[in-house]
């Protein structure tokens, strides 16, 4: 399971430094106002990658229950919704002809179902 988030975070992370500025310093200065497409596709990485944090740490949590049956559960569940969340982004980025529109895209479509994940998760964790 560790190995899983581990994957997503990565890959999420060497996905965005494929494009100009991923990974460099000029992040966007206002996400509640971006002023360029490359903001927009900026603040939807940031975005996706504060879910996929706070997705990592509620797995963490529900990955030491005593429960196995929760525990391997959670990790088939885990393995299918994130290939469903990928296949759900490439799809969100099929109509835009920009390659940082298309990035927003998919960055914004996986953001908000990591964000709804998150939900998901926290709720098995009370």
């Amino acid at each position: 399971m560790r190995n899983l988030r581990l994957g997503i975070v990565a890959g999420s992370l060497l996905a965005w430094c494929l494009f100009p500025s991923g990974c460099g310093t000029s992040w966007a200065q206002n996400c509640d106002n971006p002023a360029s497409d490359q903001d927009l596709a900026e603040c939807a990485g940031l975005r996706l990658r504060a879910a996929e944090r706070d997705m990592a740490v509620l797995l963490d949590r529900l990955e030491q229950s005593e429960d196995k049956e929760l525990v391997e559960a959670l990790r088939g569940s885990q393995q299918a919704w994130t290939a469903w969340r990928e296949a759900e982004g490439r799809l969100a980025s099929v109509g835009a002809r920009d390659p940082l529109l298309k990035l927003y895209a998919r960055k914004k479509q996986e953001a908000q179902m990591t964000e709804d994940r998150v939900k998901d998760l926290k709720s098995l964790a009370e």
